[in-house]
């Protein structure tokens, strides 16, 4: 999940863990879960729980809110892409779209990273650069989730899979090697 989506994703992932649904008879499920430079939500949180009701200064000073209810970004260069190069940054900026403004508002419901069968199977990317959610909000927001994370810092801006897509691919390919080792119950979780 990378940045808005980790509230929406981890909702959504909500009971599709692999030992969940081998309980109810269904194949398949979610074996762990990954934020890169993500919200970490807790049940009834919104984006701006942490800061008063209030868009934050650090997020507010660079978006646009338009009279549609919609919100969009000032300068999209430095905030998502500070560290792409300009080749691959322009086609990611000229795909970007507007954001609903009330996203910022609605209460996340009950997050699946908070599950115990995610314990060994919650990893968190830190970007450092980042300047869309910068790391003193990561690491507030893991601090305050209350649970282990295991964490890997990426010395990108805000999307490394732009930037960094090698060595992000092969951090997440071990990443899920990781997750399936974990023994549920004195067996691997997924066989």
């Amino acid at each position: 999940m990378h940045s808005y989506s980790g509230g929406p994703g981890s909702m959504a992932a909500k009971g599709l863990s692999v030992a969940e649904r081998r309980n109810r008879g269904q194949p398949g499920g979610i074996v762990g879960l990954i934020f890169l430079a993500a919200f970490v939500a807790h049940d009834g949180q919104t984006l701006v729980s942490g800061s008063g009701g209030q868009l934050s200064p650090w997020v507010i000073e660079k978006l646009v809110l338009k009279p549609n209810g919609q919100m969009g970004v000032t300068n999209a260069k430095e905030v998502f892409y500070n560290d792409v190069p300009d080749a691959v940054a322009s086609p990611a900026i000229a795909n970007l779209r507007d954001q609903a403004r009330s996203t910022a508002f609605t209460p996340c419901g009950p997050p699946a990273w908070a599950d115990d069968f995610y314990n060994g199977r919650r990893a968190y990317v830190h970007t450092t650069l980042d300047n869309a959610i910068p790391t003193f909000a990561q690491d507030a927001m893991l601090q305050g989730s209350g649970v282990q994370w295991d964490t890997h810092s990426f010395n990108t801006g805000h999307c490394p899979f732009l930037s960094q897509p090698k060595q992000l691919s092969m951090w997440t390919d071990r990443q899920i090697a990781k997750f399936k080792s974990v023994r549920v119950n004195g067996r691997v979780a997924v066989s």
